[in-house]
């Protein structure tokens, strides 16, 4: 029995909306209109600008306006119910909607005097397994906020952590800069994104069961599994190989500095500066005083190369007294303090989004409130002619501090008995606890 009950908590089917309205909301986002084609371009200029300045509010914005998860998820959907006309309608969309980011992004790119790449756009030249993820597990929650009843805030948060805008606007600034490798790189993130989105989507529509919208021969279904076991893997296998040397590019840093506070910490040793490139697996050394011996930089690549599982170099410069190379000890200072500012400033623009995010969904819930109130006082007040939500701030005489207020407005048509309005009056201050609850009701005149 408890079993059961645990079950009945997972259950995705106790609040889902109806087939019919589920495929109406996911056909409206396949729809090329000029509202769409117009909101589209304005968000490429937005993350293109965005990137360009190293933004990530601009960034995060973008991403929420942006209607490319549409047709992805249609063409998800279409896949798990056999829907092969929404499928082909999704994909001339997504086709569309792809070719005028890449057209708009790498116009503004090209005309733009801003031509180094941020470490922004950078973080989207190198997909990796844990996009995949992301991608998967965003998509699978984008697909269940859509089939509830109820207007959930899950869809700007899919938009945001799967992040379809900045790979696409990153491939304009590859092809405007004629760097293939930019371009490469992101439009394969974008790519991750969109199949494993879809992917999401039709798995999910398999768990809640939707009903059939087609018929499908078995011939057909064969292909239709083949074709996205092929798109799955093509997207997968070079995912899964660029995180597994991420990882190992991870643990040679980590073991790097470990090894560099050793030496710090070794009195024999003048340690004067340090450089660890990870992706090419080598640290440089630069040494002072009494010169090691022959083999000195061997026995530290044998050490770096057992916990990291793949050969190292290390490569020692040392200066004496009376040969002090300064210019060359110089640049190897100033390339430590800029590789520890960058890390600092790394930190701080991780901490910044999660921050926006945070700020974000808080905002979008708040108007997702707000919105659900206006809809029911309209039903539960026919008398009610207008009704106004509004979020402020209040203080009283009493008060050191302002405090967040709603105000509830309603104009009614005849007198809202005494009884209704306290009713209403509890229940609101309730609902939006700790949130003051100021509620106004007027008669017409």
């Amino acid at each position: 029995m408890k079993v059961l009950r645990v079950l009945r908590l997972f259950d995705l089917r106790r609040d889902q909306r109806e087939p019919d309205a589920i495929h109406e909301a996911i056909e409206a986002g396949v729809q090329v209109a000029g509202t769409n084609l117009w909101v589209l371009i304005f968000a490429i200029f937005v993350a293109s600008v965005g990137l360009n300045v190293n933004s990530t509010a601009v960034i995060i914005g973008a991403m929420l306006i942006s209607p490319l998860m549409g047709p992805i998820v249609a063409i998800g959907y279409g896949a798990g119910v056999n829907d092969f006309a929404l499928i082909k309608r999704a994909l001339r969309t997504l086709g569309l909607f792809v070719f005028i980011s890449l057209a708009t992004a790498t116009l503004y790119f090209a005309v733009s005097p801003l031509s180094q790449a941020q470490s922004e756009l950078l973080a989207r030249t190198s997909p990796t397994l844990w996009d995949v993820l992301i991608a998967f597990f965003g998509g699978a929650a984008g697909i269940v906020a859509l089939t509830r009843r109820d207007v959930s805030n899950v869809v700007p948060g899919v938009a945001i952590a799967t992040a379809l805008m900045p790979p696409l606007c990153t491939a304009g600034f590859g092809l405007a800069s004629r760097n293939l490798s930019y371009f490469g790189g992101a439009f394969y993130l974008f790519s991750i994104n969109a199949v494993f989105i879809a992917f999401a989507t039709l798995s999910v529509v398999k768990v809640l069961r939707l009903p059939s919208r087609g018929v499908v021969d078995e011939a057909v279904r064969r292909r239709t599994r083949l074709a996205i076991g092929v798109a799955v893997t093509i997207m997968l296998v070079p995912s899964t190989w660029l995180a597994y040397r991420l990882v190992q590019q991870e643990f040679f840093a980590a073991a790097a500095g470990r090894l560099v506070r050793e030496l710090s910490a070794n009195q024999s040793i003048v340690l004067l500066a340090s450089d660890v490139d990870a992706g090419s697996r080598t640290l440089s050394l630069t040494l002072g005083g009494t010169p090691p011996p022959d083999d000195f930089a061997e026995q530290l690549a044998a050490r770096l190369s057992g916990p990291t599982s793949g050969a190292a170099t290390v490569r020692i410069r040392q200066v004496g007294g009376d040969q002090l190379d300064v210019a060359s000890l110089r640049r190897d200072l100033q390339r430590d303090l800029q590789r520890d500012l960058f890390s600092s400033t790394t930190q701080e623009l991780q901490q910044r989004v999660r921050e926006l995010q945070l700020e974000a969904s808080t905002t979008r819930t708040a108007q997702i409130a707000r919105a659900q109130l206006l809809t029911e006082l309209q039903a539960e007040f026919p008398e009610a002619v207008s009704v106004t939500v509004a979020q402020g701030d209040q203080r009283t005489p009493g008060d050191s501090l302002s405090a967040p207020v709603l105000v509830v407005h309603m104009q009614v048509s005849r007198a809202v008995t005494a009884t209704d309005e306290r009713r209403l009056r509890a229940r609101l201050t309730s609902r939006f606890a700790p949130t003051r609850v100021e509620l106004v009701i007027t008669r017409q005149r």
